[in-house]
């Protein structure tokens, strides 16, 4: 039986040689011999697949070299065609968004054969599933990312805005620090709540330059606020605490004492957080290869790249802190009625040149990614403070600049430029539910330096002569004062969101 297989086998490549001399050359015999007769065969030898469409390969060589040494034997060509599924564009990244040809391996039979596991499959070709290994191919035309936000702020620094003293003390001593207790301010800082928030990203990749494209951003947080409201009608005590210059000692303002005042006071503070950005994206270098999925028992794509930043950073941090008071005189001897108004408003704007660098890596489904940025450019830091008194004796109304801690002496809108600089570092984890749509959750940490905020800027050091309504006019101890006070802000937390790629 060996023996006729073999004669078989030397008859048919001699027929094969017979049917090339015919028609010329193996090299250019029609489509119809370009194709070896038995197919099965073919497709079964161990001839490497050609890596470019239309290369000539070699048959595979017998078994018997004794067979082949009986008289030569013309090389016969065998012409097969690039699968469709093989050839990779360039517009396309695989796995983990790579850009360009040198890293788009997302071939169907790159890593082998799947353990058979029904999860197995391919979402590059999804019509032809045939329990291969998972591939995912991203298209790099461009993005687009929405981000819920659940960060939170360092809290905002305050002196002793409001305090409290028990029953029967003393109307001298009464809110007087350090004695008195601290309702609003003070070592209790205020605007640490939760923030709420979003960030959206948008970007593409260029198509004659796979490997660099741009990115916008725009991230912007709802107004956190905070208030203090409190009424009295003498008990219990309400005051504003304050340093009296002209004593040297510490002092209050009574917002409701017995027989004296009746009084409410209310003190709100606000903060709003935005940033933008403008940044290129240049490939610096990536991998890709295979690794095996402990979930689908099967090889799926393991793939990583790396990308540098460089942009223009943009962000304003606005907050205000107001303190109101409505008074109303006991004393039948001194009838009257007051409003006093203190406000203290600040604004910060960065804007720099931003650096960055970014890692992203994916594993079958699931992808991770972590960047650093740093921001360096020009804080411009404006301050404006404000205050008045309304007074109401006689049925008459009169209203005068200034209030307790906001005075003539520090009242304006104060602006200087200072050196900013802003880090950021974040990661984010991805699961990949369809070709284009990723679910991402993550981690920032945003820190920016030299800002100003409302409460550093209260100075409580008070001449009371220079509560309104002044007289006689004052030209020593012209206090409260103004300085500008630098301290630093950060914003970190958590986001939940997704991605879409085209």
């Amino acid at each position: 039986m060996n023996r006729l297989l073999a004669l078989f086998i030397v008859a048919t490549i001699a027929g094969g040689t017979a049917l090339g001399q015919s028609q010329g050359t193996g090299r250019t015999a029609s489509p119809a011999v370009r194709v070896a007769q038995d197919n099965t065969v073919s497709r079964s030898s161990a001839v490497p697949r050609p890596s470019v469409a239309g290369r000539k390969v070699p048959t595979r060589m017998a078994s018997d070299q004794s067979i082949l040494q009986a008289g030569p034997t013309p090389e016969v060509v065998l012409y097969e065609p690039e699968p469709e599924a093989m050839v990779l564009s360039e517009n396309y990244e695989a796995g983990v968004m790579s850009s360009g040809p040198e890293c788009a391996t997302c071939q169907t039979d790159s890593c082998g054969l799947s353990c058979g596991n029904p999860m197995s499959f391919d979402l590059c070709n999804p019509g032809g599933f045939d329990g291969r290994q998972i591939c995912l191919c991203l298209p790099s035309h461009g993005w687009v990312s929405v981000e819920y936000l659940m960060w939170y702020a360092s809290g905002m620094e305050t002196p002793a805005l409001v305090t409290t003293s028990p029953a029967g003390t003393a109307q001298a001593a009464a809110g007087v620090l350090p004695l008195a207790t601290t309702l609003f301010g003070g070592n209790n800082d205020i605007l640490s709540d939760r923030l709420n928030g979003m960030r959206f990203r948008f970007g593409w990749w260029f198509v004659n330059h796979p490997n660099l494209g741009i990115e916008g951003e725009y991230l912007g947080m709802a107004q956190e606020s905070e208030s203090f409201d409190r009424n009295s009608t003498g008990t219990p005590i309400l005051a504003r605490p304050f340093y009296n210059v002209l004593t040297g000692r510490e002092d209050s303002e009574l917002v409701a004492f017995p027989n004296i005042v009746s009084g409410r006071i209310r003190s709100e503070a606000t903060s709003e957080f935005i940033g933008a950005a403008v940044r290129f994206k240049r490939l610096l270098c990536c991998s890709s290869g295979c690794g095996i999925s402990p979930i689908s028992c099967g090889p799926v794509p393991s793939q990583s790249r790396t990308d540098a930043t460089l942009g223009w950073r943009y962000f304003q941090l606005d907050e205000r802190l107001t303190v109101r008071e409505d008074l109303t005189s006991l004393d039948t001897l001194n009838p009257g009625s007051f409003i006093i108004n203190d406000s203290f408003q600040t604004k910060n704007q960065f804007n720099g040149v931003e650096l960055g660098v970014q890692w992203q890596g994916r594993r079958g489904y699931w992808s991770l990614e972590t960047l650093m940025r740093l921001g360096l450019g020009n804080t411009r830091q404006t301050v404006t403070i404000a205050g008045n008194t309304q007074t109401t004796q006689n049925g008459q109304t009169t209203t005068n600049n200034g209030g307790l801690l906001a005075q003539r002496t520090n009242i304006g809108s104060f602006t200087r430029d200072q050196l900013g600089v802003v880090p950021e570092l974040g990661a984010t984890v991805g699961y990949q539910l369809t070709e284009r749509l990723r679910l991402t959750t993550g981690y920032s940490f945003i820190y920016w330096s030299n800002v100003v905020r409302p409460g550093d800027q209260i100075d409580t050091s008070v001449n009371p002569n220079l509560l309104p309504p002044e007289t006689p006019s004052q030209t020593a101890f012209l206090n409260p004062r103004f300085t500008f006070q630098d301290s630093d802000y950060w914003v970190q937390g958590l986001s939940f969101g997704g991605d879409y790629r085209w």
